[in-house]
């Protein structure tokens, strides 16, 4: 027998399963753009040299990583606060380089 209800829980179960899906996929995506500045700190730590890294690129990017991690709190998503937190570490860490690695050049 057709119940519109019924019609209606279902499709709600559909996109929250399309939700899920879709919230997994982008933790994914948002996890690798998280440590893809990883190689960089590598490449510091090795050679001891911050020459043709800008610090003004890393502050921004920082910056704007640490408003998306903010604005993950305020909307309580997890996973966008998650991959900004460690987006945050990793480009803290450049930025700390940076200074440190300056110093040690002068």
């Amino acid at each position: 027998m057709y119940n519109p209800q019924n019609l209606h829980e279902c499709e709600i179960e559909k996109k929250k399963k399309r939700r899920a899906i879709v919230d997994t996929l982008m933790t994914i995506v948002g996890l690798i753009a998280s440590v893809s500045s990883v190689p960089q700190i590598i490449k510091i730590w090795e050679t001891g040299t911050v020459s043709g890294i800008s610090l003004m690129t890393y502050a921004i990017a920082w910056g704007a990583v640490f408003a998306w991690f903010l604005y993950g709190a305020y909307i309580r998503n997890k996973p966008l606060m998650i991959t900004s937190a460690i987006s945050t570490l990793v480009l803290g860490i450049v930025i700390i380089q940076i200074f440190v690695y300056s110093q040690k050049s002068l």
